[in-house]
């Protein structure tokens, strides 16, 4: 007993001394960068601000190399050891080229593509493998093969066995988190920093990015199977998480073009795409209309590579809604019909009494210009007051989750109590409503604020006109939506996030677009947007661009950005797809200023963007709710009743209007009954919510904006029609012309020579051609064309202007071949000061 206790007493301070002696080497590694030791510790920048978030979206895959898994014996010579020959090699010819393709201004013809033009495996006895084989060894190598030689570069033990594979399944979600692991593992051994760690990074980086490219830039080598791209996808996510864990070697927030870490950080973002992308994109859109995925969202996310991650999202069962009658443009899930309409309960066995404001409290408040709002006491009875400076929280929500009432303003008490202890939570959490302390936050909800009343109808119109005052000046907003409020985000990767917001039910409302661009943007900077999820409510700061879950101290930012250099925040966002993020948060989520006031696009080109995919139960609601937005005269609006009445009076009182606008429905077969009906405004949308190729305004736009020569970009709306000055084609009679879908033109140069192209006429052709025909060119002659029928000219003794109906559209080129058939139409082209007036 007693040599048992001395030996005890002498291992004791070996222990504590051995315990000191890592803590010194932990606390002075902080201090080596680049082999050198520092006077200031040198900490990476890339994850400063959220250490807890998942990079990616976490998926499975399965494991198809079990049968010959990667042995550990070296990642370089691995293919010879199992029978493959590589094919391709990284010259490294300059800085910036991804690897196995020249983008240098000084390069030769037969460097492009030096290393994609052949396939990049093969067996080495000549047999033809298949593709499953194929697969099954790239993922032994470039996936199991490449982590475990990052690992050993870093100096990181990790079992892949045990971290990654469960029951025949790869889980790339132990992917999420292994820079920082590995950051920290190679900060232990003294080496952060070094340029021999970032340059072994950089060629086990580019060699895997070299080896999944494929090698033609359209088309993939072979029809994949889903399980197959998966496993493509799995090597395409390590990529990113090789190219993040470089970038965690950087020592400053600019990254030097200098440093051979500099081109592999960009490589990954190249035109050129992985193996398997693009059939992995095909294969997902099947898959989401299988799983009810409405087309409005698919259209909204296909273009972009995070099209492919919603393929591993599963949608909460209650926030499902049939989708079987949207379009691509529009959602009509969360269409409502008054008179079929049900206030939800909080729980579906829930009959809890309704609890009711009275209507006359509410004519007040309006009568005297002033914003009712809601107090809701502790036994859930509601009071209205019009205290300008009382704080209140104003609830944005979609009437089809089942928090409106169109009979009453009213609402069951479950859904008060509710009201009650999101609001608190939210001033609790995010600080909200601090100087107001000694008194209760007050409510805005459409439901009790907005007079349903028929008698009440003047207060109704009167609530309306100050909607947009009512979110201005609230002290936040909160945002409702079913989906939403089920999903976990706080263990979720931004795209995720992103994800799930720009398809929420929220996003597809016109209404909601206006409470939200009111409340984007704030006095303070701060924003008073919040989003309420399932773990809290959430704030989407704007000028941070970034998710807030409680008030953030002032983080350390990088320098203003050096447009000769790339920050290493903006390489992050692409890697990590937050960019897309980003983008498409302020894309569709635009502030009021920067809708009334752009600084490049018009503002009917910002609304009609942020408003694509977004519906109305009522039609004359959209352009009562866009004249909001860019600050119009709302009375003069409402002073009419349809839809289309209200639609005119919008565009007269937008007045300025881009000529693009008669490029909206170009494709389109019968964009007529695309278009208003009533002269003179035939050729205007009937509504920016249903254009068919809402892209059509933007490309129409950018195309003159950008030309060499300087168009006028804008005309203005009359009430006798749509003035502008543009180029065109004038025809001679064209009335005994036969109509076809194709049509030589002739134009008389300044020479005195003729030169001719061929017209192509896009949708339903006209039985007979108008006599006097003329086309209003998108820029120059070989260009997108609006084909006009022309009815008067008028003189103002200074210049003739052309009256006419746009009737088609088309696009003019060159003629392919001298002999090319069609009818031939002589023409003059007019000059950039033309005068049109459309009607």
């Amino acid at each position: 007993m007693f040599w048992t206790r001395r030996v005890t007493m002498y291992r004791k301070p070996g222990v504590q001394l051995l315990s000191f002696f890592f803590k010194v080497k932990s606390y002075v590694s902080r201090y080596y960068w680049n082999d050198y030791l520092h006077w200031r510790p040198r900490d990476q920048l890339v994850y400063e601000v959220d250490k807890l978030r998942p990079e990616f979206i976490a998926f499975q895959v399965p494991y198809l190399c079990a049968a010959l898994p990667y042995d550990g014996l070296g990642y370089w010579d691995y293919p010879s050891r199992v029978g493959w020959k590589v094919h391709r090699f990284d010259r490294g010819c300059h800085r910036r080229c991804p690897p196995g393709n020249c983008i240098s201004s000084d390069r030769m013809p037969e460097d492009v593509p030096y290393g994609l033009q052949t396939h990049s495996i093969s067996r080495m006895d000549d047999s033809i493998p298949t593709v499953q084989e194929k697969i099954a060894f790239l993922q032994a190598w470039l996936f199991f093969g490449a982590l475990a030689e990052v690992c050993s570069i870093c100096g990181l033990s990790l079992e892949l066995q045990d971290t990654f594979i469960s029951k025949g399944m790869v889980n790339t979600a132990a992917l999420n988190g292994l820079p920082m692991r590995l950051y920290h593992s190679s900060q232990k051994l003294g080496i952060a920093g070094s340029m021999k760690l970032k340059s072994q990074l950089r060629v086990l980086t580019r060699h895997v990015q070299l080896m999944i490219t494929r090698g033609d830039e359209r088309e993939d080598e072979h029809e994949y199977t889903f399980t197959q791209c998966e496993v493509l996808c799995s090597i395409y996510v390590l990529l990113r998480i090789l190219s993040l864990t470089t970038l965690c070697h950087a020592p400053h927030w600019n990254l030097d073009p200098n440093d051979d870490m500099y081109t592999t950080l960009g490589d990954v973002t190249s035109d050129w795409k992985p193996e398997g992308l693009s059939r992995m994109r095909d294969l997902t859109l099947a898959k989401l209309f299988q799983r009810g995925w409405c087309p409005s969202e698919i259209h909204l996310l296909q273009g972009d590579d995070v099209f492919i991650f919603t393929s591993f999202l599963e949608r909460p069962l209650e926030a499902r809604r049939d989708h079987s009658n949207c379009l691509e443009t529009r959602c009509k899930a969360y269409q409502i019909v008054e008179e079929e309409y049900k206030t939800a309960h909080t729980a579906f066995d829930c009959t809890c009494e309704f609890v009711s404001v009275i209507p006359e409290h509410l004519r007040d408040a309006l009568a005297a210009n002033k914003i009712p709002k809601i107090i809701v006491s502790e036994d859930l009875q509601l009071s209205v007051i019009d205290d300008k400076s009382h704080p209140y929280i104003a609830i944005s929500h979609v009437w089809a989750d089942g928090l409106g009432n169109p009979f009453d303003n009213s609402l069951p008490r479950c859904q008060l109590r509710r009201l009650r202890h999101l609001m608190r939570d939210l001033c609790k959490t995010h600080k909200v409503a601090r100087s107001h302390r000694l008194r209760s936050i007050a409510l805005w909800i459409d439901t009790l604020c907005i007079p349903v009343a028929p008698q009440f109808k003047e207060y109704r119109k009167l609530a309306i006109r100050l909607l947009a005052r009512t979110f201005h000046e609230s002290t936040a907003v909160l945002v409702l939506d079913r989906e939403l409020s089920l999903f976990n985000s706080r263990s979720a990767s931004i795209l995720e996030l992103g994800i799930r917001i720009m398809c929420s039910g929220w996003m597809k409302r016109l209404w909601t677009l206006q409470e939200a661009s009111l409340a984007i943007e704030s006095a303070d900077d701060r924003g008073r947007l919040y989003f309420q999820m399932f773990d809290g409510p959430v704030q989407w700061k704007k000028l941070t661009e970034t998710f807030d879950y409680k008030p953030m101290k002032p983080q350390r930012r990088p320098p203003k950005h050096d447009a000769r250099h790339d920050n290493i925040h903006d390489v992050k966002s692409v890697l990590l797809f937050e960019i897309w993020v980003t983008v498409s948060m302020i894309n569709r989520l635009p502030s009021v200023r920067e809708l009334q006031s752009p600084r490049w696009d018009s503002n009917l080109e910002m609304i009609s963007e942020a408003a694509q995919t977004r519906s109305t139960s009522k039609a004359e609601d959209e352009p009562i709710c866009l004249a909001s937005l860019l600050g119009l005269d709302l009375a003069d609006v409402l002073s009419v009743q349809t839809a289309s009445e209200r639609m005119i009076r919008f565009y007269l009182l937008l007045h300025e209007i881009p000529i693009a606008i008669i490029f909206a429905q170009l494709g389109v077969a019968n964009f007529r009954a695309e278009n208003l009906e009533q002269a003179p405004f035939r050729w205007v949308p009937k509504s920016l919510l249903t254009l068919e190729l809402p892209m059509n305004i933007h490309m129409a736009y950018a195309s003159q904006r950008f030309a060499e020569q300087n168009y006028h970009l804008n005309g203005v709306c009359e009430p006798d029609g749509f003035h502008f000055q543009h180029n065109g084609l004038l025809f001679l009679d064209t009335e005994r012309t036969p109509p076809r879908k194709k049509a030589i033109i002739e134009i008389t140069n300044d020479q005195g020579g003729n030169e001719r192209y061929v017209l192509v006429w896009l949708g339903d052709i006209p039985e007979h051609l108008p006599r006097h025909m003329a086309l209003i060119l998108e820029t120059g002659i070989c260009s997108n064309v609006a084909i006009v029928s022309v009815e008067s000219r008028m003189n103002d003794g200074h210049q003739v202007e052309i009256y006419g109906t746009l009737v088609g559209h088309g696009f003019v080129r060159t003629m392919e071949e001298p002999d090319e058939e069609g009818s031939i139409l002589q023409s003059t082209l007019t000059s950039l000061e033309q005068k049109w007036c459309l009607t």
